[in-house]
């Protein structure tokens, strides 16, 4: 379903054209290791704010990267 949703917005211009099961692979493979890993990326008893915190910013990484753009 990931690589269906990503293949789309590659063919309508919302993201670059690449291989969307790479893609696809990459993006749930960030939200599956900070899930499973919450203890070390995140503490214990984080409340929902700091858990959305970090979801807009995996979210954020995977669209924008972390290069600084030029201007």
């Amino acid at each position: 379903m990931a690589e269906a949703f990503f293949e789309t917005a590659m063919e309508k211009g919302v993201y670059r054209k690449m291989n969307p099961k790479i893609v696809a692979q990459v993006f749930l493979g960030m939200f599956a290791i900070a899930g499973f890993s919450q203890n070390t990326i995140m503490e214990p008893n984080a409340s929902p704010q700091e858990m959305q915190e970090m979801a807009e910013g995996l979210a954020d990484i995977f669209l924008n990267g972390v290069l600084v753009k030029d201007e």
